[in-house]
């Protein structure tokens, strides 16, 4: 009978989690889970996407301890990156962002087709 609960998969429980999508379909996940009825509490942090069905398909994951020094130095290390990501003078969504042309006023609610070509005759 030990032998049967050794080969029994954990039962993951998610206590609270929050998602970010980005690209087409893709997704991070950062989450709070349980395994066992509470027995292990982790945080987890995991990459996937949407399949065209709408299906939550996992890539990869990260998992780690949610002690209280694992927490003071993941939010310590993450401000500290957020600081020195601040300070870069070339950001990706500052490339976006003076790429992307200036918005245009708002259209009248009825138009005209477009005039077509005059076909020029050599």
């Amino acid at each position: 009978m030990a032998e049967e609960q050794q080969n029994e998969r954990p039962v993951f429980k998610t206590i609270k989690s929050f998602e970010k999508t980005y690209g087409t379909r893709n997704f991070i996940e950062v989450a709070l889970k349980n395994t066992n009825e509470g027995e292990n509490i982790f945080f987890s942090i995991s990459k996937g996407f949407t399949s065209q069905n709408g299906v939550k398909r996992y890539k990869k994951s990260l998992g780690f301890a949610a002690s209280q020094e694992l927490q003071e130095f993941l939010v310590d290390a993450l401000s500290k990156l957020l600081e020195e990501y601040k300070k870069l003078p070339n950001k990706p969504e500052d490339k976006k962002a003076a790429a992307a042309p200036a918005p245009a006023a708002a259209a009248p609610a009825e138009t005209a087709a477009p005039a077509k070509p005059a076909i020029q005759k050599k």
